[in-house]
């Protein structure tokens, strides 16, 4: 009898427990039912619904990879790649993100400076003809100084970016070596940037100019590049109308043509430099006569160097007595050799200065510059084509270094092409 209760028991609890899990599992499907269904009412929670195709831009990591030169703390590290990141996103896009949430204040002149000289890339971009947009960006960092003093960190960062602009897919331009400086404060546990700094042409131009004034004055600056830019594209199309028509050129006849197929072979000098020739800290203007000497055009050591009438670099060192020994100035220094291919008239160089962009070949050079085209020092490789008609100018260069670069991507407002003709005996 007692063993019949025990098992009468026994059988009771177990059909008690399959109750109690079915009704959980009923219950279960009721509520994903509830949470599947985005029309349920729910008087305590509003359901808001994305399109599946909308992406947080801002949010995607361009970074391809890291160096460590030097050790860098993961925070520091995180804050910079995120500062890029952002960066890049506006500049593939062509749509201005703030960054200023990264600085420690973001009224601050250091942000609002970052912030100006990169709605001033975007805004001038977006002025061009071509589309300047990018289909792809990735980039590379090396981090190459860092000094900690407290909660104080200094951090020297050179990047790398490969760049596939939206009107020549199929080419993916380069930039090496742009040297970033950042200043980080660590403020309640998380960094801040404090100051910034960037080696590059949109950058520079803001910080050119810039000394003092705050918002109004930088908005001001921005304005009056994009006034400038306006203009020069208005001259920059009635040249294309020109080219396509043949005409709004005079060309020169020398004693000896330009060899542009050897000029080109020295043009690969771009994210190192070849041990033949001395190095500068900017090294344009050198390498770019190196260009020019590989095609076949010769030093010239007649003429007076103060007047900018020799071009030569036979070593090292300075010497401006006409003889073989030495360099000079127009060799290596922007505005000295842009007064040679305009003055020369004797032995040496043949060239013209200020002709027609869309005229340039292989082995011209390229002059750019905020208030002139004074600043910076290209070499043309070649040009791209769209429908068999040339639409952009692709450059390379040493400081920034540049590589298969369209010069519609420059920032600067001036642009300066020097056709290389050959050289007179």
């Amino acid at each position: 009898m007692k063993k019949n209760m025990r098992f009468k028991i026994i059988l009771f609890i177990i059909l008690s427990i399959i109750v109690i899990c079915l009704f959980l599992i009923f219950n279960k499907k009721e509520d994903n039912k509830q949470n599947d269904n985005p029309n349920t009412e729910n008087p305590s929670e509003e359901i808001i619904e994305e399109p599946e195709d909308v992406i947080d831009e801002v949010g995607t990591n361009y970074l391809n990879n890291i160096k460590y030169t030097v050790k860098v703390d993961k925070e520091v590290e995180d804050v910079i790649v995120e500062f890029l990141n952002v960066y890049y996103n506006s500049i593939k896009e062509l749509k201005e993100n703030d960054m200023t949430y990264l600085f420690k204040n973001p009224s601050s002149e250091q942000a609002l400076i970052n912030q100006t000289a990169v709605s001033l890339l975007i805004e001038t971009r977006k002025l061009k003809p071509n589309d300047l947009s990018l289909d792809k960006a990735k980039y590379d960092l090396d981090f190459t100084q860092v000094n900690t003093n407290g909660d104080t960190v200094e951090v020297t960062v050179l990047e790398n970016n490969y760049l596939n602009f939206n009107f020549m897919k199929e080419i993916e331009s380069k930039i090496y070596n742009i040297k970033n400086e950042f200043t980080l404060e660590k403020i309640d546990g998380e960094y801040k940037i404090t100051k910034y700094n960037k080696v590059q042409d949109f950058f520079v131009m803001i910080t050119d100019l810039y000394s003092s004034g705050g918002k109004s004055k930088l908005d001001q600056i921005k304005q009056d590049y994009l006034d400038l830019i306006n203009t020069k594209l208005e001259k920059d199309r009635k040249d294309y109308n020109d080219f396509l028509n043949g005409t709004g050129i005079t060309r020169r006849t020398c004693d000896h043509e330009y060899n542009r197929e050897e000029a080109l072979k020295q043009t690969v000098w771009v994210n190192k430099r070849d041990p033949e020739w001395a190095e500068f800290s900017s090294n344009c203007q050198n390498f770019v006569s190196q260009v020019l000497y590989s095609g076949g055009i010769p030093m010239d050591y007649t003429g007076s160097a103060s007047q900018y009438l020799q071009w030569k670099m036979y070593d090292d060192s300075y010497n401006e007595n006409e003889i073989d020994k030495g360099y000079v100035y127009t060799w290596t220094y922007v505005p000295y050799f842009r007064e040679y291919a305009l003055n020369n008239t004797g032995y040496g160089l043949c060239a013209s200065v200020d002709v027609n962009l869309y005229y340039a070949e292989a082995g011209d050079v390229i002059h750019v510059g905020t208030t002139g085209p004074t600043r910076h020092a290209l070499i043309v490789i070649g040009d791209y084509k769209v429908d068999g008609k040339t639409v952009d100018i692709l450059v390379n260069s040493n400081t920034v270094d540049l590589e298969n670069y369209p010069i519609s991507a420059y920032s600067y407002p001036y642009v300066s092409l020097i056709k290389v003709y050959g050289w007179n005996e």
